[in-house]
């Protein structure tokens, strides 16, 4: 019986909309070079010594793809209804970038390499790739597994019924579980594995140039200063701005888990939501997908997922099964964690993560790192409410530190 196609709900070019990422896209669909990548695609498949088709074929039809803010992704068609993705990268990366790129693109290979040999989580088996610009492609690509499923139009505790919450719950918590215990390493970083991506895995700093932090404490204060330098710019002589900067900047100190100061620092997608989980009909979990911005964090970090956060603006039945839908998370971290799940004598690092998740310090962490610049105010103020309750009011943190330059 015929694999299901993966372009089954992809619509093309109906859902570009003119401007720059409608441009980058068109540039890709003219100028690529699909009979390559095609025989790279085959060549990739015959060297599975299961494949006995002497006359087996492989193509691509450049009018059938889907995209996302970097990438645009095809269908590869073998002649035997085998489908593979391949992922090409639309966005324009300066002479002065290519090399940052060409390891940013190395470090998500050996991610999921990592994460398939190591654990459980479905992700794409990486089947041939090359991530120079300059290739005879045109564009860095990588070609993967097309994993069965469909991504889920909203949160989970939206879009799943309530009766499947246990079951996708517990889903949802192997994955965190097995970042948590299985992938945890002593450095804060990118997983690396050489330029060729053969070597051996180690954790590398995020930027070439910088050293990268040793510690939970100095990589939750090196972001949010970097993050309220950004809210700042156009808003440095508003008070209110000022005040939420200085709010999100010292509620670092409410985050930290002290055992876990120096780790160890557990594997993250840092983007872990509905946009990057596929089920089957049967909300089965059928993968993990988008590993680009992964790197190894505070464990603090590892809890924070929209998810898994209310939204004060939402109807009050909304929040009630997101909080239903969390607890139910936490439920099955706690009996993961409470039982022989890590197998041949491997430990639970100190601090349980089931004791950390869901609280008011995991939703504290939240604000000050799942954010945008543009959203401090907000966050700064959320934040506060969630530290000083009603007993200081925003009128005199503002007075308090409005006035303050941030240092």
């Amino acid at each position: 019986m015929p694999n299901k196609r993966p372009s089954a709900h992809w619509l093309g070019s109906s859902a570009l909309q003119p401007g720059v990422l409608d441009d980058r896209i068109q540039a890709v669909l003219s100028r690529a070079n699909f009979r390559h990548l095609e025989k790279v695609a085959l060549a990739a498949r015959l060297q599975d010594k299961a494949v006995t088709d002497s006359h087996l074929s492989c193509t691509i039809d450049p009018s059938v793809f889907t995209h996302g803010f970097n990438n645009v992704v095809f269908e590869v068609t073998f002649s035997d209804y085998v489908y593979w993705i391949a992922r090409i990268q639309h966005v324009t990366v300066d002479a002065s970038e290519v090399q940052e790129n060409t390891a940013d693109l190395l470090s998500e290979i050996t991610t999921m390499r990592v994460i398939k040999e190591r654990t459980a989580i479905p992700v794409p088996t990486v089947h041939a790739y090359d991530v120079s610009p300059s290739n005879e492609v045109g564009y860095p690509y990588v070609l993967m597994e097309a994993l069965p499923g469909r991504i889920l139009g909203g949160l989970i505790a939206e879009q799943i019924p309530p009766e499947h919450f246990p079951k996708v719950a517990k889903q949802l918590a192997g994955v965190l579980f097995q970042l948590h215990v299985r992938l945890a390493f002593d450095r804060l970083g990118r997983l690396w594995s050489g330029d060729d991506g053969n070597g051996p895995v180690e954790v590398i700093p995020l930027s070439p140039d910088e050293a990268a932090p040793k510690t939970s404490l100095e990589w939750f204060y090196t972001e949010r200063q970097e993050d309220n330098r950004q809210a700042l710019q156009g808003h440095s002589q508003d008070k209110e701005w000022l005040a939420a900067c200085w709010v999100l900047k010292t509620a670092v100190s409410h985050i930290i888990i002290e055992p876990r100061l120096r780790g160890p620092f557990p594997l993250c997608h840092l983007d872990l939501h509905h946009g990057n989980l596929l089920f089957d009909d049967d909300y089965n979990l059928t993968g993990v997908i988008d590993w680009s911005a992964a790197q190894t964090v505070p464990l603090e970090r590892l809890a924070v997922s929209p998810e898994f956060i209310t939204f004060p603006a939402a109807p009050a039945e909304v929040n009630t099964s997101i909080v239903a839908f969390r607890e139910l998370v936490r439920e099955h971290l706690r009996l993961l964690e409470n039982s022989e799940q890590g197998g041949e004598g491997e430990q639970i690092p100190q601090s349980a993560f089931s004791e950390f998740f869901g609280t008011r310090r995991a939703e504290i962490t939240h604000r000050c790192t799942y954010s945008r610049p543009y959203r401090a105010l907000w966050d700064g103020r959320m934040v506060a409410k969630l530290i000083y309750g009603s007993h200081v009011l925003w009128t005199q943190l503002v007075d308090a530190y409005g006035e303050t330059e941030l240092c």
